[in-house]
Order: C-alpha cells, then structure tokens, then sequence
C-alpha cells in the first residue's frame, strides 16, 4: 500500500481519516474497472495539471465555458478527449451541460469509461484540497502497481433521471447489496454504473464527512463539530463551487 501520510500536518489528523485516504491513494494506483493502472495515474497527475492552464483560466472567465477555443495545456500522457474532459470537470464543473456530456461520450469516450474518469478525478481533488487545506504539499502520486481491469457493467444499471446509466436504489442486484444499505440517497447513485468508484468515493465521504447513518443521527455527534455546523460548511462550499445537486 502507499505511504501517504500526514506526519507532516500541523494539525492532528485522525486516523480513520488518513486510512481512508491512503486506501484510496492505493487504490487509485491499480487497475480498476475499465481503466488501466497507468491510465488512472496519468489522469490522476493530468487533474493536478488542469489547475495550471491557462486556457482554463480563459474558460473561467468566459460567459460561457463553451463559448472560447484553445487548447488546453496537458502533460501529454493522455488523448485529447480525455484532457478536454478532465479539465472541464476541474475548470468549471458547475456550467458543465448534458449535451457537454453527449459530446464527450460521441469523442469517443464510453459512458462507463467517463464514470470512472469522475471517480478518479473526484478522489485525487478530495485528497489534494484535504492537503492545501492542512497548509502542506500535495501528496505524491502513486506509482502504476499493476492489475487488469475487471469490465464488470451491472446489468441492473440503466438510465434514469441522471446523465450517465446508474442503479436505482431498489433494483441493485446481489453483487451491489453491500452498497445499498441504510437510508436512500440519490448522490450515492451517481457512480453506481461502475460500482467499485461508488464504494471507494463513498468510503472517502464517510471519513471526510459522515457515513449514512450518521448523517441521520442527530442524537448523537460524531465530529469535533456539530451536524449544524458540518452542514453550513457544506452548503456554503457547495454554493461556491456553484453545485446544483
């Protein structure tokens, strides 16, 4: 596993947080679902890369994050495709369009294949804001440790109300009934196309944040802060960050 720590921090650090952390960094580092462990890194390093464009700068300015042409600053591991979309995602998630979506799927990108670019993206932005946060470097990178993937595309997911095909919350199968439990919610839907993104993104949520069922407690509080304080953070970030969820 990754030696990704927090020794550094002047701040404490829990350890159930920085296990999940380094599980993931770990993780990140294998072959997952449809993409290769090489592939995972390379996107991992190109969303640290995209916060250094200068074309997406350009974009952030923009009336619209449709309305500039350039191209965008890469490391070159990756195709173009995949670079547009990564940089998208980091540059100005909140005026991404579905018919951006459709675009992207039409370049050549499959609907399972853009679910796991959105984990890998989500997972390296948590931990590197965790790190800026704490007021110490960016963790390094993992190197490729190998694995093949796995293509495993439940057949219980389809499309619903959501841009990409996901598991409604009372039609999984047997092979996702370790992930459906507690009460419902939507957002832990949104990487159900490629399951293993779900679980590991959500193990990440519940140290970060709070798991299910503890979101719903409010008799008792987990935290060094209180359920109505955690929420005012999070609907704070989220309105500056422009989530529509």
């Amino acid at each position: 596993m990754t030696t990704l720590d927090y020794a550094d921090s002047p701040h404490p650090v829990r350890r159930d947080l920085a296990d999940a952390h380094r599980q993931a960094w770990d993780r990140l580092s294998k072959a997952g679902t449809w993409l290769t462990d090489e592939e995972r890194v390379q996107i991992m390093a190109e969303t640290r890369h995209a916060r250094g464009c200068a074309f997406c700068a350009e974009i952030r300015t923009a009336l619209s994050p449709f309305a500039v042409r350039g191209v965008h600053d890469s490391l070159g591991e990756l195709a173009t495709n995949r670079v547009d979309m990564i940089h998208l995602i980091v540059a100005d998630p909140g005026r991404l369009t579905h018919g951006w979506y459709e675009r992207t799927l039409a370049s050549g990108i499959a609907d399972t294949e853009f679910v796991e670019i959105v984990s890998v993206v989500a997972h390296t932005t948590a931990i590197d804001t965790f790190a800026r946060g704490l007021g110490i470097p960016l963790r390094e990178l993992p190197e490729p440790a190998g694995g093949e993937p796995s293509r495993y595309r439940p057949k219980e997911a389809r499309q619903h109300q959501a841009w990409a095909p996901n598991i409604a919350w009372d039609e999984h199968g047997p092979n996702e009934a370790d992930y459906f439990v507690g009460p419902e919610a939507n957002i832990r839907r949104a990487l159900t196309l490629v399951p293993d993104e779900a679980r590991s993104f959500f193990s990440v949520v519940a140290a970060q944040y709070l798991a299910g069922s503890e979101m719903r407690d409010f008799t008792r509080e987990f935290r060094a802060i209180t359920h109505a304080q955690i929420e005012l953070l999070a609907a704070r970030v989220s309105a500056l960050n422009q989530c529509t969820y």
